[in-house]
């Protein structure tokens, strides 16, 4: 059982840096903007989407990491997790909705306008998918271990 906590603590702090990263790179681009356009003529946007979804992923991985605090402490460590599950749902779910409305590059697409028709930001979103994916099995599998150990 200490292993899976540990593990939940690592994933946790990773996912959290990455949803931080995403939100400073959001920040510096938004505050970059007028050099951008200056400088490359390209003008970015201020995306709600984009930033909802990165401020979902980051409550997601924080959850997870008080999650495993709680959990290892004895306190009420379901609250976290059921949390932490809800934010990564919705994070797919804004990642899918974007991807309908405005193709696979859609972070690009929102932030840059044209620009995100490249094919490397197409890779990047269906990895990024894929991820979120693959943390919202792990945070399933965390609650059904809870459900069936109590």
């Amino acid at each position: 059982m200490k292993t899976v906590l540990y593990l939940a603590l690592i994933i946790g702090v990773l996912w959290s840096t990455f949803g931080l990263v995403m939100l400073i790179g959001y920040s510096l681009l938004s505050y970059a903007s007028p050099f951008l356009n200056d400088i490359l003529n390209v003008t970015v946007k201020s995306s709600r989407w984009f930033l909802a979804f990165a401020l979902s992923f980051l409550a997601s991985g924080m959850c997870i990491c008080l999650y495993s605090l709680a959990k290892a402490n004895g306190d009420n460590h379901v609250v976290f997790l059921s949390f932490a599950f809800s934010s990564s749902a919705l994070s797919i779910a804004i990642q899918i909705y974007r991807m309908v409305v405005s193709g696979f590059g859609w972070f690009a697409y929102d932030l840059l306008g044209s620009y995100g028709e490249i094919g490397l930001v197409k890779l990047v979103s269906v990895g990024l998918l894929a991820l979120s994916l693959i943390f919202f099995s792990f945070q399933f599998s965390l609650i059904r271990m809870e459900r069936y150990s109590s």
